[in-house]
C-alpha cells in the first residue's frame, strides 16, 4: 500500500514538474531556419524552429520536425538603436564559409536581445581557416 502512495505521489510530482514550466511559457515564436547550424557546442538541421521563453532568461529553442530542444540561458544581452526602428522577433548567424552560428535570438517585443557567445568550434574555424574580416552575417525573421 506504502508502495503505490509513494509511486501515485512520484508521478504527481514529475507531472507537476513538466507541467508548471510549460504553463509559464510567456512567448513562442517560429522561424524556418533553411541550412544547418551551431548552437550551443552542437549542429541543429534546417528545418523549422520554435523558440519559447520558459522563465526570465531561460530560452528553449525546439526543431518542429525532429523534437529535438536545446535550452540556453541568457547571459550576454544586445540593445539596439532607436535608429534601426521598431523591434522585430529575429535569429541572426554568423557564416563563415558554409557553416553557420547562431548569435543572437531578439523576440520582437523590447530592444534587447539575447547573444550567444562563440563557441569553441567556431573559434578553432576562425583560426584555422584565417578569417582577418568579421563574418556574414545572416537574419531570418520569426513569426
Amino acid at each position: 500500500m506504502k508502495r503505490n502512495v509513494y509511486g501515485a505521489l512520484t508521478m504527481l510530482a514529475v507531472a507537476l514538474m513538466i507541467i508548471v514550466p510549460m504553463s509559464q511559457a510567456q512567448r513562442r515564436t517560429i522561424a524556418n531556419v533553411p541550412f544547418a547550424f551551431s548552437m550551443n557546442q552542437g549542429s541543429m538541421p534546417a528545418g523549422g524552429y520554435e523558440i519559447s521563453s520558459q522563465r526570465d532568461k531561460v530560452l528553449v529553442v525546439r526543431n518542429l520536425d525532429t523534437h529535438e530542444a536545446r535550452l540556453l540561458i541568457a547571459s550576454m544581452n544586445v540593445e539596439a538603436s532607436q535608429a534601426s526602428g521598431p523591434p522585430h522577433a529575429k535569429l541572426v548567424f554568423r557564416k563563415y564559409g558554409d557553416h553557420y552560428f547562431l548569435a543572437q535570438i531578439w523576440d520582437g517585443e523590447s530592444r534587447i536581445g539575447m547573444a550567444l557567445p562563440e563557441s569553441k568550434l567556431e573559434k578553432e574555424l576562425q583560426t584555422a581557416s584565417n578569417f582577418d574580416h568579421q563574418p556574414e552575417l545572416v537574419v531570418i525573421a520569426m513569426k
